[in-house]
Parts: structure tokens; sequence; C-alpha cells
């Protein structure tokens, strides 16, 4: 089903053209880059102590705001959350937003370093899943491991999901232990307090590792990329039958992927 919103022509009486400029762009994003999946809305007093913005700049940025739609007023309450045109506009950009696109000189300077399988997986916030949409299947000889794409994952089971999990705020993790931790194989993390540990690991060292978790004979090491405010959009993996994943690999590997990781939460 096709869904049209008519679009809503943007009038500017908060603002003259005096006080418009580039100063004043920044800090209507800085502003609007508040709002993030672990605070939905804010008041003004809250926008003022969290960009030291002044309260009369303040003020008429999110008057503006709303009456353009990027803001919504909630009801008694004196905060604000995203409104339609933001909505609007965000459904434009996922509409020709190709993450694999963008990823795809990043997974072949991969390709390079390592003739193991590359995945790249997308976050789905909705289903507290991951889900594989690209891979270079690996070109060495004898046992080969890949993922079909379109495969999802929770985000506790293997590599590539975990590392999503670790990006999360406590908060989220915490919520997300509290669901039943579906086991893959015997090695699939399951115990509450073992996978928070784990997950400690992985915010230390920047990159996941798994063996066996979600395939036997399986080993995969990971990390996650995220967006401008921090969030995580997906994660970059290689997969490994586990006779070729020695600790030496791993901890190279392991760096490696970082740092690629990074160069694609640059491009976020």
């Amino acid at each position: 089903m096709d869904v049209k919103q008519q679009s809503k022509s943007i009038q500017t009486p908060s603002l003259t053209p005096a006080q418009t400029g580039v100063g004043l762009l920044h800090k209507a994003f800085e502003l609007l880059n508040l709002f993030q999946i672990d605070q939905v809305n804010w008041s003004q007093s809250e926008i003022i102590g969290k960009t030291g913005m002044s309260r009369s700049t303040v003020s008429r940025l999110v008057r503006y705001l709303v009456e353009t739609g990027y803001l919504a007023e909630i009801p008694k309450t004196g905060r604000y959350s995203l409104g339609m045109a933001a909505i609007n506009l965000g459904q434009r950009a996922m509409v020709g937003f190709d993450i694999s696109a963008i990823c795809q000189p990043i997974l072949d300077k991969l390709a390079k370093i390592t003739s193991e399988t590359i995945i790249l997986t997308v976050f789905d916030k909705a289903s507290n899943r991951v889900v594989c949409i690209n891979q270079i299947e690996s070109r060495g000889g004898g046992l080969r491991v890949f993922e079909e794409v379109g495969a999802s994952f929770p985000l506790h089971a293997g590599a590539a999901p975990r590392a999503i999990l670790a990006c999360l705020s406590d908060e989220l993790v915490d919520g997300y232990l509290k669901g039943k931790l579906k086991a893959f194989t015997s090695q699939t993390f399951v115990e509450k307090k073992l996978l928070k540990e784990n997950i400690e690991t992985i915010r230390s060292q920047g990159y996941a590792v798994s063996s066996e978790e979600t395939y036997e004979g399986a080993a995969g090491i990971a990390a996650a990329f995220t967006s401008s405010g921090g969030q995580p959009v997906g994660s970059l993996a290689i997969a490994f039958p586990m006779n070729r994943l020695g600790q030496k690999e791993r901890d190279v590997l392991g760096r490696q992927l970082r740092a690629f990781a990074n160069e694609i939460s640059a491009l976020f």
C-alpha cells in the first residue's frame, strides 16, 4: 500500500532574515539531534542544559520547528517530540538510502585482507534482530562458512548481533535481557550474567568474537558501526570455519574490523 502525504508549506514567522544563517542552522540541527531512541522527548529547559544555548534561542528554534512540523508539542507536559515533518523526511531518506552500496567500498577493502566470508548486517530495531544484507563469500579452499542474505538472528546470538547489542545503552541491554534468550547450539550465550560480562569485553576491545554459537563448526568476529548519534546501525563481520580462527587471527582481524567499522560510522 502506498501512502502519500501532502507537502506542508514552510512558513517562517518566528525567524527574521537577519537571524538566519549557518550558525543558526547548526543550532537547529544540534537541537533536532538530541531526539534519540534513549530519550525521545525533551523540555526546553533540558535542551538549554544539554546544548548551552540561550533561553531565547531555544525558544525561537522550538517555536519555529513546531510551526514547520519538525517538532510536536506534547499537550500539558511542556515537552516536545519529533513531529510529522521529521517522520516524513526520515521515510523519504530510508527509500533512497542504500546501506549496502555505501558500505561496499569497505567490504572490498576488507576482502583484500582476508579470503574468509565477509558479512554486512543491519540492526532491525522493531524486532531486536540483526539481518544479513550483503556478503562476499569465502575464496578459501576446503570448508567455507557463509550466511544467507536475509537471514536474521537475535541480538545475543553470534558475533555480528552481539557487537550491536554492546552498542546499546545499559537500560536497553537490561530490557532485552528480560526476555527469553533462544539457544541455537550448546555454545549460544543464554546465561545472562555471562552475557553481560561478554558485553563489557566487547565494549572494551571494540569487537565481538563467537565460537559455534549459531552453527556448529563456525566462528566469527564482528564490529558494529553507528550513526552520528551513537546508535547502532549494523555490523561488519568475518565468518570462519573453527579450525581457521586462532588467537592471533582474532586479535589482528578484530582490530582491523574495528577500524573499518569506524570508517563506516563516519559515513552516517
